[in-house]
């Protein structure tokens, strides 16, 4: 066992450091605890306190000077099934405040209009909160779409967003840059897409009729939820524009067809 093992238990990089030391030095004045784990002086009383306290270290005194000795390694299962207990405790407490903090949310939410989240958790959290509150028969547009991005992009879409969708039968309808794999694996019920072979420099998701998502999966990733049902609503007419309509793009001066490809 090393120090970096009690870390992953919840136990801080000091805190590792002074039992480690303790297990192998035995009962031990602070001197000796010091000189083997490497630490100042300056917060070793306190480390050994919250050991203490989490039921790791023990104290006497011999000779009226401190001596700290180890608890058992098998003290190490008393404190996790301690820790536990307080995290299922906290949970409860958390769970029965969640109602109240979410009208905080709503609210404040409400006057900001939009959020931008950042990197692939903020992605994860972006979508999550766009997709809260749809129902079935309800819709979710996207346009600017490309397989071309990180594969974890494409695998949440997949395995995660649209297979909730499609159990909540929310029906899906979106314009993609290539024909693929990727447009291969959003097929299925409830699904439908149009390919427009174009690259936008940007993609977006309009959920429902009062949000709008804006995705740059260009790094430093960033991703703008808009709450607003006006602006949502030029999206929406502005995509099936796009849907109904048969477009030319051009290459120069060769205008190439563009050709729907309908699931």
């Amino acid at each position: 066992m090393n120090a970096k093992m009690l870390e992953k238990i919840g136990l801080t990089r000091n805190e590792s450091l002074v039992y480690m030391s303790l297990l192998q030095l035995g009962t031990s004045k602070t001197g000796e605890i010091l000189k083997k784990s490497g630490l100042n002086s300056g917060k070793i009383y306190e480390i050994l306190e919250s050991l203490k306290i989490k039921g790791l270290v023990s104290e006497s005194v011999i000779n009226n000077i401190r001596h700290f000795t180890a608890a058992p390694p098998n003290q190490l299962i008393d404190y996790l099934e301690k820790k536990k207990k307080e995290l299922d405790s906290e949970e409860k407490l958390i769970n029965s405040m969640l109602p109240s903090l979410e009208k905080l949310r709503k609210v404040s939410i409400g006057k900001a209009k939009s959020v931008t989240y950042i990197g692939f958790k903020g992605f994860k959290t972006a979508v999550e909160e766009a997709e809260a509150g749809l129902k079935k028969g309800d819709e979710v547009l996207a346009m600017g779409v490309t397989e071309k991005k990180e594969k974890r992009f494409n695998d949440f879409w997949i395995k995660e967003f649209h297979k909730r969708r499609k159990e909540k039968k929310i029906i899906s309808k979106t314009l993609m840059s290539e024909k693929g794999k990727y447009f291969d694996e959003l097929s299925g019920p409830y699904t439908e897409c149009r390919v427009i072979p174009m690259i936008t420099p940007a993609a977006v998701t309009i959920f429902g009729k009062e949000k709008t998502l804006l995705l740059n999966y260009k790094e430093p990733y960033t991703f703008t939820l808009i709450y607003d049902k006006e602006i949502t609503t030029s999206f929406i007419n502005f995509f099936y524009q796009m849907w109904e309509q048969d477009f030319q793009l051009y290459k120069g001066d060769k205008a190439v067809k563009t050709i729907f490809n309908q699931i």
